[in-house]
């Protein structure tokens, strides 16, 4: 049971307020998809959160399409498709997909499938697909398609919830039976994975209640961090500095300009004014408080070794080196 009663920060009708209704359906979280399909005048590609399993026999599973997307008429038209499956370090492939470039497969590596579809290399999977049916839904077109060919490698699946990418980790509590064994084996024999991602937990969890109060979502927090001390930068480059899903950061740009603390410049660029930036600043010296508050109890010597630690995983050999 959990310990915390939660109540709901915002609600209602969401034909009267489709961006509240949009952050609700954003705290489900999902994998990251770009679908791809072959084309006359070139193949399309988007990418979509919105894939699911339908069927195992027949083997069936199912996406959905915006009609304003500019690539709905060439998925209408397209007899297959192909869903592609990122894997935790395609952030880059993702927002390739997510952006507004002309030739989004000039800036990736890609094969034929079996189908005709395009496959992006190194995904964690893919299911080459021929469309079974399609549906219309509201605004959008679903699309099911049966399964013709599928693969699977090795790895971790990139994941987007609440407009951010993230990726996918032992919950804390899969860690309380080598907890209750500690007396065992003693607090040392904790991986040190494990310790890095209970901190995290628990430093996301504490500075979340901060943000909350203040008013501020996950996103709108990222957004002033990277306006923070920084050039004027556009929807798209704040995207993809800040790791963050585009629309939702137009939608912060445009509630932080009502609201004072983001300015609109020249190019479709954006600034804190001096109201954003006193909100930022108040952030960080909340931030600098906890810290302290955190680690208060330890010995400069020991948050030395702890710093040197970290930064020598952090810079050493990513997944995959030799």
């Amino acid at each position: 049971m959990a310990d915390q009663i939660r109540s709901a920060t915002e609600g209602g009708d969401p034909t009267s307020d489709p961006k509240g209704f949009r952050r609700a359906l954003g705290t489900f979280p999902t994998g990251v998809t770009i679908v791809t399909a072959p084309g006359v005048d070139g193949p399309a590609g988007v990418t979509a959160n919105s894939f699911a399993s339908v069927s195992l026999d027949p083997p069936l599973v199912l996406w959905s399409i915006g009609h304003t997307s500019r690539s709905h008429s060439k998925f209408q038209q397209s007899a297959t498709f192909a869903i592609n499956i990122l894997a935790d370090d395609q952030v880059g492939v993702s927002q390739v997909f997510a952006g507004g470039s002309a030739d989004k497969f000039s800036l990736v590596d890609w094969h034929t499938g079996r189908t005709g579809a395009p496959l992006i290399d190194n995904a964690l999977a893919y299911f080459d697909c021929v469309c079974e049916a399609r549906h219309e839904g509201g605004d959008h077109t679903i699309m099911i398609g049966r399964v013709v060919d599928f693969g699977r490698a090795e790895g971790s699946p990139l994941a987007f919830s609440q407009g951010r990418y993230g990726v996918t980790l032992d919950h804390p509590e899969a860690a309380k039976a080598r907890d209750h064994k500690s007396e065992e084996y003693g607090l040392d024999d904790l991986p040190f994975l494990s310790l890095i991602a209970k901190a995290h937990y628990k430093e996301d969890a504490d500075l979340e209640e901060q943000r909350s109060a203040a008013g501020c979502t996950p996103v709108g927090s990222k957004i002033l961090a990277g306006l923070y001390g920084s050039a004027p930068l556009t929807a798209d480059e704040l995207a993809r500095r800040m790791y963050l899903d585009r629309r939702e950061v137009v939608d912060s740009l445009n509630e932080f300009v009502a609201d004072g603390h983001v300015e609109s410049c020249d190019s479709g660029r954006f600034a804190l004014t001096e109201s954003g930036k006193q909100r930022r600043r108040r952030m960080i010296e909340y931030v600098s408080r906890y810290q302290d508050e955190q680690l208060a109890s330890i010995s400069r010597s020991d948050l030395g070794v702890a710093t040197r630690v970290l930064q020598a995983f952090l810079a050493g050999p990513g997944r995959g080196s030799s």
